[in-house]
C-alpha cells in the first residue's frame, strides 16, 4: 500500500484518537443496548408499551419507540441505527464538530419519541405504532447537513446553507418517487363513516405534484451551488485526491441515497405489518429542519463558520 495514501488517510481520522470518542461511543451504543434490553421484555408488556391511536398515552408515546413487536423489525432498526449514525458521526468528528452531532443525537432521541406519535394522530385511522424507525429516520436527517459540512470543509465545495437543503429536496424527491410507487402498487383507503374509502387517486395526484415542485427546487438550489463555485471539475478531482476524507464522502453519499430505499419500499407490507411511511417521512423532515435551523440561526448571531 502507498505510504503517502496510508499517511494522509491515518490524518484524516487522527482527531479520533481522545477520550472524548471513546464517550461518544458510549453515548451512541446507549441506544441498541436499550433496544436490546426492551426486547427481552415478555411479549405481553411490550405489547402494553405500543402507542395505540384510539387511546393516546404521553406514556406509550414515549416508550413505543423502543419497542419493537418481533426479531425482525428490532434487526432492521438495529442495522440501519449501526449505519446511520457511525457515518454521521464520522462525518461530524472530522470536521470539528462533535458537538453539533451530540446535540442533534441527544435533541432528536428526547423530541421525537414524544412528537411523532402525536403527529401520527393527524391521520384518522384504528392502529398502533411501534419502532424505532421514526427516530432513525430523523437521525438520518442529520446526514444532508453532516455531508454538506464535509464537502465544504475538506473539499471546499458548495457552502453547507446552501448545499444541506439540495440533499434534503433531493432526497424528499426521492422518497415521495418511492412512496408514488407503492400508492400506485397497493392504493390506500381510509374508514369514512363505516366504510373503507379509496384514496389512491388522490395521493397519487399528491405526490406528483410534489415531485415537480421538487423537482424545480432541486433545480434552483443546483443552479445557486454552481453558481457560487468554479472550477467544479478540478475542485473534484482535487476532492479524490483526499484520501480517507474522499472515501468517508462517498460512503455518507452512498448511505443517504440507499436508506430511503429501505424505509419506503415500493411492498410498504413487511412481515404481515404495514410500514409507517408517514411517521418515517416525518422524522426526515424533523432531523433536517432542526439541525438546520440551528446553522442558520448560529450564522445569524456569530456570522459565517
Amino acid at each position: 500500500m502507498d505510504r503517502v495514501g496510508e499517511t494522509e488517510s491515518e490524518g484524516a481520522f487522527e482527531s479520533l484518537r481522545t477520550p472524548a470518542t471513546a464517550a461518544d461511543l458510549l453515548l451512541v451504543a446507549a441506544v441498541p443496548a436499550v433496544l436490546l434490553a426492551v426486547a427481552t421484555l415478555p411479549q405481553s408488556v411490550r405489547q402494553s408499551l405500543v402507542f395505540e391511536y384510539g387511546d393516546p398515552t404521553l406514556r406509550t408515546a414515549v416508550l413505543s419507540s423502543f419497542v419493537h413487536v418481533g426479531p425482525r423489525h428490532l434487526a432492521v432498526n438495529l442495522v440501519g441505527y449501526a449505519l446511520v449514525v457511525p457515518v454521521a458521526y464520522l462525518l461530524s468528528a472530522v470536521n470539528g464538530e462533535r458537538w453539533r452531532f451530540r446535540v442533534a443525537f441527544v435533541s432528536l432521541l428526547l423530541v421525537c419519541p414524544v412528537v411523532l406519535p402525536y403527529l401520527n394522530l393527524a391521520i384518522v385511522r384504528s392502529s398502533a405504532s411501534a419502532g424505532f424507525s421514526g427516530v432513525l429516520l430523523a437521525l438520518y436527517g442529520y446526514l444532508p447537513l453532516a455531508l454538506a459540512t464535509h464537502a465544504e470543509g475538506q473539499f471546499g465545495i458548495g457552502n453547507r446553507r446552501t448545499t444541506a437543503p439540495l440533499l434534503f429536496f433531493t432526497g424528499l424527491a426521492l422518497i415521495a418517487l418511492l412512496t408514488l410507487g407503492a400508492v400506485l402498487s397497493y392504493g390506500v383507503t381510509v374508514p369514512y363513516r363505516g366504510r373503507t374509502v379509496a384514496v389512491g387517486h388522490v395521493l397519487t395526484a399528491t405526490l406528483v405534484g410534489l415531485l415537480v415542485v421538487l423537482a424545480l427546487v432541486v433545480v434552483l438550489y443546483g443552479l445557486s451551488l454552481a453558481e457560487a463555485g468554479t472550477n467544479w471539475r478540478e475542485r473534484l478531482r482535487a476532492a479524490a485526491t483526499e484520501a480517507g476524507h474522499f472515501e468517508l464522502a462517498v460512503v455518507g453519499t452512498g448511505l443517504f441515497v440507499a436508506l430511503p430505499f429501505a424505509t419506503f419500499p415500493v411492498d410498504p407490507v413487511v412481515g404481515g405489518r404495514v410500514l409507517n411511511l408517514y411517521a418515517h417521512l416525518l422524522g426526515y423532515a424533523l432531523g433536517f429542519i432542526a439541525t438546520y435551523v440551528l446553522v442558520v440561526l448560529e450564522s445569524a448571531r456569530f456570522g459565517p463558520s
